[in-house]
This record gives C-alpha cells, sequence and structure tokens, in this order.
C-alpha cells in the first residue's frame, strides 16, 4: 500500500555529514508514522516501568498521557486512510483496547488492585494479541495473524524472565510496530484498493495502478 500524502522523509545523509553522505532518504506514510508512534510510545510506556524509580502513581499519569497522545495522534494521521466504513472499525478497534487497557491499568495502581498489578504485561500483550487477531480475520492478513502469534507466544514466555516482563513486553510491542512501519506487509485485496484511491476492478482514476499491487492481490509494493 503505497499513499504519498503526508510523507516524512528524514535525510540521514544530511544529519551524519560527509561519512554517511551516500545514505538514501526513507520515506514514512501516514500510516507507517503511525505505527512508528505508537511502537514509540509502547517502548518509553515499558521501559519506564522496567527502569525508572518513578512511583506506580507518577508512571500511570505519564502513561495516560502518552496514551492518550498516542490515540489522539495516531488517529488523526489514519483517519482519511480509513474514511470507508469497512475500515474504521480498525480505529475504533484499536481506541478501544489502548483505553480499555489504560483505565484497568490506572484502576490497579490507583486502588492497589494486586491482582492487575501482577498481569499488567500480561493484560497489554493480551489485548494487543486480540487486537492483531481481530486484524488478521478482518483484513485477511497473515502478517497480523503472525503478529498476533508473536504477542502469544511472548505471553508464555513472561514466566521463563519474571524480573523482565516489562522490558520483554515492551519489545515485543514496539519492534512489531517498527517492522509494519518499514516493511511491506498483506491485506484484503479491497481494502488496499480503497485506501490507494483505486476503483473497482483495480485501477485509479486515470488507469494507474499503485505500484506492486496485482489484480486480486495482497501484498503492497515495498517502499521507496
Amino acid at each position: 500500500m503505497r499513499d504519498l500524502n503526508g510523507l516524512v522523509r528524514a535525510q540521514f545523509g544530511r544529519i551524519a555529514g560527509r561519512l554517511t553522505a551516500s545514505l538514501p532518504s526513507v520515506s514514512f506514510t501516514e500510516l507507517d508514522q503511525a505505527f512508528l508512534a505508537w511502537g514509540f510510545v509502547a517502548l518509553a510506556i515499558f521501559s519506564l516501568a522496567q527502569f525508572s524509580t518513578l512511583g506506580w502513581t507518577t508512571q500511570a499519569i505519564v502513561d495516560a498521557a502518552l496514551t492518550g497522545a498516542g490515540i489522539a495522534g495516531t488517529a488523526k494521521l489514519t483517519w482519511r486512510l480509513a474514511c470507508s466504513e469497512s475500515l474504521r472499525w480498525v480505529i475504533g478497534l484499536w481506541t478501544m483496547l489502548m483505553a480499555g487497557g489504560m483505565i484497568v491499568t490506572a484502576y490497579g495502581i490507583f486502588c492497589g488492585i494486586g491482582l492487575i498489578l501482577a498481569n499488567l504485561c500480561l493484560l497489554w500483550l493480551g489485548l494487543c494479541t486480540a487486537g492483531y487477531l481481530a486484524m488478521g480475520v478482518g483484513l485477511r492478513s497473515r502478517s497480523f495473524s503472525s503478529a498476533s502469534l508473536l504477542h502469544g507466544l511472548a505471553i508464555i514466555a513472561l514466566p521463563i524472565h519474571p524480573t523482565s516482563q516489562f522490558l520483554i513486553s515492551g519489545l515485543v510491542m514496539s519492534l512489531t510496530l517498527f517492522f509494519f512501519s518499514v516493511v511491506p506487509w498483506d491485506m484484503q485485496a479491497a481494502e488496499a484498493e480503497e485506501l490507494c484511491g483505486m476503483r473497482p476492478g483495480g485501477t485509479r482514476p486515470g488507469g494507474m495502478r499503485p505500484g506492486g499491487m496485482k489484480p486480486g492481490g495482497m501484498k503492497p509494493a515495498a517502499k521507496s
């Protein structure tokens, strides 16, 4: 899927100077930016829980602020892409999962519910597992189904390293999101055509087809 609106271009060569001047620029679509944003939010929240000496209540406030910003920011980035009724449910799904998870987390922290505090990583990995599974089924996507399986396996692996549960959870969530921001992933052809602005039958206005999208195919084109 290639959406050329709202591209953010990172010029690595200019930043690094002459030594890295030959490095290519990387373009991120609005959807890629949403994946990146949530990846950084997840990494920040779980790194804070693993390494910070802040109290739980302070962390809960910071986490709620980051989660709220993530929901608002990514919804704004992706709403145009999800304007068709068949795709708005994706934004609604993740909004409910993240908001619900934050409410349960805050309740456990502020009310001192031990059962919730002892299973925060399981809670969030479980929410991500459910979200990716719903996307995998709803979009007929093997990529998102695989992401659901990965998060499910992470839940099983948590007891093996009980002192690093937050770090493991944060890495699994954030690296999955970073992966989806830079690597093409498959989805149902009908939704892909709508997101690419194609007419029924697989052609854009003017007769052009998005790069790499074949009739009835599922794999988006690789990013430049």
